[in-house]
């Protein structure tokens, strides 16, 4: 009752307002759902390009559904039923987030390669990932089968047990070892661009693969300043931001007095890793210490008109806070060197257990309901 009083007396409103105010409501009214529109379209359209920049590597062209219907017959050999947002919102779980028991295919794809070859291929988009595997495994690739079967065939193939996760709380002021996957160079280099850095070594958490070798940290260049009169050099500052690492989780990172000492620890000679050479260079990065054949560099900025930081030096970051994440829990068969690894000493919070696969069956996502 009384909603239909609203409702009339709404109407008694309405009815006895200047045309011009009813006018005007109505345009507002009108405005608002075109900017709602907008916004569902826009929204829609960055989940798109989400998802085929994780699958293919970039963006593709042509309609909303018609990228939609190719992407999933690409990951499960069919369309899923839904709406556009609904199954936006599936598939992206699916690759990325996964279930409450079974991790997503991203960790699985990681996990993957960790076996193979000890080093994740995060950079590199999904297909891309899966046809390399499989080259390699098979010699040949399996043209034709959804994406997520062949992600699930691949690891049949490679351990007996179906790939699970592990909670974990991996704690603050864990030291990370990076290294740069491209040159960085003050002439070339602008704002906002992003810096692939990768991990040189496997994060473990108590026996808890986190994120393997070659697992990205998440970097943007965020100033540049050109060399200027009177000799004052150039400048860049770099914001480093999170790892990216097995699980949906993105711990954040930083360069405090525990990465600083692993760099003074590094100068001192203690660790001279990935062809390093370390001299008397006098050039700095974004609060962190680099180790490259232009010598230790350690500060705020990188300086210099024409110094570059090469591909392959080395910086350290850690963790800024205690975070949970999600691992693999390494099979006792699979275990490494310990000593090649970063091990911390937590407890572990969680164990959720995925179902077995026999390499050609895979899981969809759940069918969304259709209002």
């Amino acid at each position: 009752m009384k909603k239909r009083t609203t409702f009339w007396g709404t109407l008694w409103v309405l009815a006895f307002m200047p045309g011009w105010i009813v006018f005007s409501l109505a345009a507002e009214a009108v405005l608002a759902a075109e900017a709602g529109e907008d916004a569902d379209k826009s929204s829609s359209m960055q989940m798109m390009e989400r998802v085929e920049i994780i699958v293919y590597g970039e963006p593709s062209k042509g309609g909303l559904i018609e990228r939609l219907n190719t992407v999933e017959k690409e990951l499960f050999g069919r369309a899923l039923p839904g709406s556009i947002s609904e199954r936006h919102s599936a598939t992206l779980n699916f690759l990325e987030i996964g279930t409450a028991d079974q991790p997503s295919m991203l960790f699985k794809l990681g996990v993957a390669e960790w076996i193979v070859g000890q080093n994740s291929q995060g950079r590199k988009p999904a297909l891309k990932r899966v046809e390399d595997m499989e080259t390699d495994l098979d010699g040949e690739m399996q043209y034709g089968k959804p994406l997520a079967m062949r992600v699930e065939r691949l690891l049949a193939s490679l351990v007996a047990d179906p790939v699970t996760f592990q909670d974990v709380v991996m704690p603050g002021g864990t030291v990370l070892k990076v290294k740069f996957l491209e040159e960085l160079n003050p002439s070339k280099t602008k704002k906002g661009d992003f810096v692939r850095l990768a991990l040189t070594d496997d994060l473990l958490v108590n026996k808890i693969l986190v994120a393997p070798k070659g697992s990205l940290v998440s970097t943007f260049v965020r100033e540049v300043k050109p060399p200027r009169p009177f000799g004052v050099p150039s400048e860049i500052r770099l914001d480093f931001r999170t790892l990216v690492p097995l699980g949906p989780q993105r711990p954040p990172v930083t360069v405090g007095s525990a990465a600083k000492k692993a760099a003074e620890d590094a100068q001192k000679g203690k660790d001279k890793g990935e062809g390093a050479m370390i001299g008397a260079g006098a050039t700095s990065i974004g609060a962190a210490v680099v180790l490259g054949p232009l010598g230790l560099l350690g500060g705020g900025l990188i300086r210099g008109s024409a110094l570059k930081i090469p591909e392959g030096s080395i910086t350290f970051v850690e963790t800024s806070g205690d975070i949970q994440v999600s691992g693999y829990p390494v099979p006792e068969s699979l275990r490494i060197d310990p000593g090649a690894t970063i091990r911390e000493s937590v407890t572990p919070v969680r164990t959720s257990s995925g179902t077995s696969s026999d390499g050609e069956t895979i899981q969809l996502p759940a069918e969304q309901k259709i209002n």
